[in-house]
């Protein structure tokens, strides 16, 4: 028997993650989570939501079936687990919504330039990093003046 909890549990268990947590209900995006992964996860913090401009983040949540919303959170998972050396000398990872994301390591670890703060948060179907910054999938960059956050 193992003490490790599903990503699912991890994220839900995670006071930082409360806001990720509630949209990947809401959009139904839990059901990309369920089953044997494994998965790596790039959970924006709290403090990465409260980035983004509250507009934007009422259309999201706001908009009949929150595709856009599922989209966004699914651009955040990979299919594989991923724990934080391995992003060392990685150029990029295919994330679950199509996009690749792309990983840098000098002045610490930047998925597509955001910061990784928490790091490899173990679960049973796979693992866990937090975000200092929601990242946005590139065809929704392109029509904001930034190319790789919301």
């Amino acid at each position: 028997m193992t003490d490790k909890l599903t990503l699912l549990d991890t994220i839900a268990k995670n006071p930082v993650l409360s806001t990720f947590s509630r949209l990947l209900g809401s959009s139904k995006a839990t059901e990309l989570l369920t089953g044997d992964g494994p998965w790596t996860v790039f959970a924006p913090t709290e403090d990465a939501f409260r980035k983004v401009p509250e507009d934007q983040m009422k259309a999201l949540i706001q908009e009949p079936g929150q595709t856009k919303l599922l989209a966004l959170l699914s651009y955040h998972i990979v299919p594989s687990r991923m724990h934080a050396n391995d992003f060392i000398g990685m150029k990029n990872a295919k994330s679950v919504a199509g996009p690749s994301l792309s990983f840098t390591d000098q002045n610490g670890i930047k998925v597509n330039g955001a910061g990784v703060q928490g790091r490899n948060y173990e679960a049973t179907n796979g693992i866990v990093h937090t975000l200092d910054t929601v990242l946005a999938p590139p065809a929704a960059a392109a029509a904001s003046p930034t190319t790789n956050v919301l």
